[in-house]
């Protein structure tokens, strides 16, 4: 008897175990090609911000409150919007150089756009421009309806 009880504890485990691997079928990502577009360590926009843009609209909308400090908007890149979409990550205003963001990848999964995104900060023995920066990055990827989720890991970039 004691023995078939184990045997029972033994079989719950495997069932559970098999469930639970199998909770993830379906939802095998596959990495997303992507192209930075813009970057820098200066815009207008000082709030934080993730965004899809499907459409040109969007897009001189976005690029005008990016420049709206600046006399004169710079030329920005062209984009096909029928083949493709892009997603842009501003991190907001920081009180010194020495940040960045940028994206490490994008999958695509039935759920939709997994957004990796890395900010990095500089360390306490890193010397740094005494200035209000705004760092963001802009890419364009291939046509897509699916929704992002942004995923953030922050970097330390210590200097010696």
């Amino acid at each position: 008897m004691k023995m078939l009880k184990s045997f029972s504890y033994i079989m719950i485990f495997f069932i559970a175990s098999a469930l639970v691997s199998c909770s993830d079928a379906g939802s095998e990502r596959e990495k997303i090609s992507f192209e930075v577009i813009l970057d820098g360590t200066y815009s207008a926009i000082s709030e934080k911000r993730e965004l899809k843009i499907d459409n040109d609209a969007d897009y001189q909308k976005l690029m005008a409150d990016v420049y709206k400090n600046l006399d004169q908007m710079p030329r920005i890149p062209e984009v096909d919007f029928k083949k493709h979409n892009l997603i842009a990550v501003f991190i907001g205003t920081r009180n010194s150089g020495g940040f960045l963001v940028n994206i490490d990848s994008i999958t695509e999964s039935a759920k939709g756009l997994n957004v990796e995104v890395n900010e990095t900060k500089p360390g306490k023995n890193c010397m740094t421009v005494d200035m209000l920066t705004a760092p963001f990055t802009i890419v364009k990827i291939p046509k897509s309806e699916k929704k992002p989720v942004f995923k953030y890991r922050e970097t330390v970039k210590d200097c010696n």
